[in-house]
């Protein structure tokens, strides 16, 4: 299976993220190259970078710090992925080698440069659409705040922290609450047209990254969302298989049912092609041709 390592390499504050503290920030190029180097050892599938300023609240990577560790981990065969926000940071990226934009562009609408070279390279795009969404969505009821397979994969205590009117209210107020909705509705203009353009867009979440991001529910929401966006549901259902298993290179035994793969699939009790919400309606489970879980 594929190795993922999330190297973090970005920036410390404490006003960021309650991850970010254990991100590795490397002050140097050479000190990048070195610390490459020793990660290689590891064999990671891909390694992933933070780039962007959260918001403003801390610097950037210094894009010399980037682009030694896009270059080294090339030397070793390691792709490269990076959390990012801005459309100059894409670009920056994209024309210094990098494989994977882990996160949408969301300050600004993709253009039809980026795009001709994004499909050129082969750079794969996962939007996380859900993360956007769930960064303001709770500052009022969202349609499937009472749904039983939402409610089914929140942790203890966190349905009554996120529709009570406190949370509602300071999200509301928050003075990041329109440049996050602002984020979501370029998110899914950006997209529509990364799928358009012929751009290999695979399914991510960040689910658990916070407990308002629900494992297991995100996922779906997120299908749901790349319809919303324009996708097809076929189009959205094979970002979350075929194209997943593209990028993590491992579509030579998952991603599809075809002969001589690994049986991992869902029954489903409705059609997704006529309703993307219907991957909820879950049958059974199959893991390598045994079912592991069904209600039949």
């Amino acid at each position: 299976g594929a190795r993922l390592y999330s190297a973090g390499y970005g920036f410390t504050t404490p006003n960021g993220p309650p991850g970010m503290k254990y991100l590795n920030r490397p002050a140097t190029p050479a000190q990048a190259v070195a610390e490459m180097d020793s990660l290689a050892a590891l064999r990671p599938t891909v390694v992933k970078m933070w780039v962007d300023d959260f918001g403003g609240s801390s610097p950037k990577m210094d894009s010399n710090i980037y682009k030694a560790i896009i270059a080294t981990a090339h030397r070793h065969g390691i792709r490269v992925a990076s959390h990012l926000y801005y459309l100059s940071d894409a670009k920056s990226l994209v024309g210094n080698g990098l494989d994977i934009l882990a996160h949408s562009v969301r300050d600004r609408e993709i253009d039809n440069a980026l795009l001709q070279q994004m499909k050129a390279r082969g750079v794969a795009y996962i939007p996380t659409l859900s993360l956007d969404e769930y960064a303001y969505i709770y500052s009022r009821r969202p349609e499937w705040i009472n749904d039983p397979f939402f409610k089914a994969s929140l942790e203890p205590g966190v349905y009554e922290m996120i529709t009570s009117k406190k949370y509602q209210d300071n999200l509301k107020n928050s003075p990041s609450y329109q440049r996050n909705v602002h984020a979501f509705e370029t998110a899914l203009k950006n997209v529509k047209s990364v799928s358009d353009a012929g751009i290999l867009v695979a399914l991510g979440t960040d689910s658990g990254a916070q407990p308002v991001r629900a494992q297991g529910f995100s996922e779906h929401l997120e299908m749901e969302l790349l319809v919303q966006a324009g996708l097809t549901p076929l189009q959205a259902i094979s970002a979350a298989t075929k194209n997943a298993a593209e990028v993590l290179k491992i579509s030579d035994h998952y991603g599809t049912i075809e002969p001589g793969k690994t049986a991992d699939f869902l029954l489903l009790g409705g059609n997704p092609v006529q309703d993307i919400k219907n991957t909820r309606k879950i049958v059974a489970v199959y893991k390598a041709g045994k079912a592991v879980a069904k209600t039949f």
